[in-house]
């Protein structure tokens, strides 16, 4: 059931000249034509608004929508926010092409709830009345409209006004909101002029969350920034403007030549205009064939753009059929939500439809780039069609892959509230379906599966490419993993390979568990004299070019061994050069003798003290200094903490 404070819309429907706006004025007492052409020709040309309040209470934003064919875009446009529809048509003139297809529109947007006033009921007698009635219900029959009251009205003398009030009342206290009250706040702009004074004034049918004096706002598809410097609600001024009404936002930071009609005011950074869509699409059986892709006219709020249309597996869109397709746009990109209903009108009219060929409902605003005959992205609209956060959510983490996917961005293409995909999210972990980084990027189960298959395969293909060395650079390692793949996740697929024990991380190198160096017999020799050959040297090393050139081994093989027999403790690290460690054991202990009895070591006699050159005493020195066992003075060492 619907409540009186949900601010539902109610829109009028139906061919040109049945009485709409007279049907308007005598419900809520506003002409909702306002342009000198509109008031001559006697027809609506734009959009007309007015409020409805009602004997119970309810209170509803009418649109009054104009019912000539040329206008069926507009009809689009202000058909697209409403909730219940209010089915226009005339006694004496019954069901007529507009009706037919202003019905027909009304379904492809998914308008279930309806009344139809049959109009005009003074000009005829009870007989007309009675088969147009007949003729309005065997038109509804078979669509979502069907049980759609009817009731016999005249705006002229006011029979049956009272009635449809009443019949209105229930409908609307029977309905829910089609459009969502909740996520980002999106007016699309249906109207902007400059009031003296203000600036720059939108208006439109506010769906998703409120806006508030104050707010930033960004005007999508061009992304322009400002604030809202003024509110009203169906004229009246307010603090807050909300979801369900037809607001008018005074715009700060926005100049009236920068606003075109179809254009969304939102948060900043909240949706991701798009050029390309997947969408669940449903081709009238009124519409004739057509090959795929096929070009169409897209209506989506109040945006229109020429489109390409390919239905997935690239055949031809039948008479009737429900199918997945995607849209492609053309000029600029529409900002979009999963769930938004759009139309689609082609170039040739039909006796029964007029241009209007399908329409359906959005299903991904950031589709993937996979061939449309690919039978994961079906199964994946599939998943999408249920309209279900969960798996909207799962199944765009799912398809990133590797890469992952950012919160903000699934904020952006799903629409969902902060609340909302938090909730979903925590879901998805607990049920470890899918995990998040400490950057917020969410990664699939099964991609983050693979990333530390990946990585594991790649540390054993080193381990036994280099069988000496204790472990793999992390940062080699990561550089392993295709180029689309975040730090963030390879950090995450690495330590939780750490967590369970397979690897080990020590400073920047990653090991398997497991994994002890092996020398081999040729190593094993080249390693004895090496050691031999350094505790020779004592306190003056060569320097390793030397080394090398000395005992035959190359650069790279000469390092891996130094490096070995230093962390067995064999040898020790000073500068650029390697040195004996009982060696360096004996000369900390005559430094720190030397320091307890004389408090100081001027550098010459540190030198001497060495009993080495320069060459080596240097980095000896720095070498206690880096153990800080000693620390400079000026020109001397002393004891730390001495």
């Amino acid at each position: 059931m619907g409540r009186a404070d949900q601010n539902l819309v109610l829109g009028t429907a139906g061919h040109i000249d049945h009485g709409k706006t007279e049907l308007v004025r005598a419900l809520t007492g506003v002409d909702a034509d306002r342009l000198p052409e509109e008031k001559a020709r006697g027809i609506t040309i734009t959009l007309g608004f007015a409020p409805l309040e009602l004997a119970d209470g309810t209170r509803a934003s009418l649109v009054d929508v104009p019912g000539h064919e040329s206008l069926v875009r507009t009809m689009v446009s202000g058909a697209t926010g409403i909730d219940v529809v209010l089915l226009v048509v005339a006694a004496d003139e019954g069901v007529m092409p507009q009706t037919r297809e202003h019905v027909a529109i009304c379904e492809l947007l998914g308008i279930e709830r309806g009344v139809v006033a049959l109009t005009k009921c003074d000009l005829v007698d009870d007989e007309m009345s009675e088969l147009a009635a007949e003729e309005v219900a065997d038109l509804l029959a078979e669509t979502s409209l069907a049980r759609a009251p009817i009731v016999r009205v005249s705006a002229l003398t006011g029979e049956g006004i009272d009635a449809l009030r009443e019949t209105l009342s229930e409908a609307l206290g029977e309905a829910s909101a089609r459009t969502p009250r909740s996520g980002p706040p999106r007016l699309c702009v249906d109207r902007c002029f400059a009031a003296k004074g203000f600036g720059c004034v939108v208006t439109g049918t506010l769906i998703g969350a409120a806006f508030a004096l104050g707010d930033s706002i960004a005007l999508e598809p061009r992304g322009l920034r400002g604030k809202v410097r003024g509110i009203q609600n169906h004229g009246v001024t307010a603090e807050r403007g909300v979801p369900g009404l037809r607001c008018a936002l005074n715009l700060q930071g926005v100049e009236k030549e920068q606003v075109s009609r179809g254009d969304v005011v939102t948060r900043p950074d909240a949706l991701a205009p798009t050029l390309s869509l997947d969408v669940e699409l449903h081709w009238l059986a009124s519409a004739p064939a057509s090959q795929s892709p096929t070009h169409v006219e897209f209506l989506a709020g109040t945006s229109e753009r020429r489109a390409r249309v390919a239905a997935l597996g690239n055949e031809a869109f039948a008479p009737g059929e429900a199918r997945f397709a995607r849209i492609h746009l053309d000029g600029e990109p529409v900002p979009l939500l999963p769930g938004d209903r759009f139309v689609l009108r082609g170039f040739a009219r039909s006796a029964t439809s007029g241009s209007t060929v399908g329409g359906g409902t959005v299903l991904d605003v950031s589709p993937p780039r996979r061939r449309l005959s690919d039978p994961t992205l079906a199964s994946d609209l599939a998943e999408l069609a249920r309209r279900d956060p969960t798996l909207d959510v799962h199944v765009r983490i799912r398809r990133a892959g590797l890469a992952g996917l950012a919160r903000a961005r699934l904020a952006r293409e799903t629409g969902l509230a902060p609340g909302s995909l938090d909730g979903v999210l925590t879901k998805l972990s607990q049920q470890e379906r899918a995990c998040d980084t400490s950057d917020d990027l969410w990664l699939d189960a099964d991609a983050l599966a693979e990333l530390e298959r990946r990585l594991l395969a790649a540390l054993d293909a080193y381990h036994v490419a280099e069988p000496i060395r204790p472990g793999m650079p992390t940062g080699t390692l990561r550089g392993a993993l295709p180029e689309n793949v975040p730090r963030a996740a390879a950090t995450l697929a690495l330590e939780r390979l750490e967590q369970r024990g397979e690897i080990r991380l020590e400073e920047e190198l990653a090991r398997r568990s497991s994994h002890q160096p092996l020398l081999g017999e040729e190593n094993e020799a080249a390693i004895q004299r090496l050691a031999g050959e350094l505790k020779t040297a004592g306190l003056d090393p060569p320097a390793p070019r030397d080394l090398g050139e000395r005992l035959a081994l190359a650069p790279e093989g000469l390092r891996d061994l130094l490096a070995h027999l230093e962390r067995q403790g064999t040898l020790v690290r000073a500068g650029e050069l390697w040195f004996d460690g009982e060696a360096i054991a004996t000369l900390r202990e005559k430094v720190i003798s030397h320091l307890r009895e004389h408090g100081t070591l001027e550098t010459r006699a540190y030198k001497d003290l060495i009993g080495t050159t320069r060459r080596a005493a240097m980095p000896l020195m720095e070498l206690f200094d880096a153990e800080r066992v000693t620390m400079r003075r000026g020109n001397a060492r002393v004891l730390r903490g001495g």
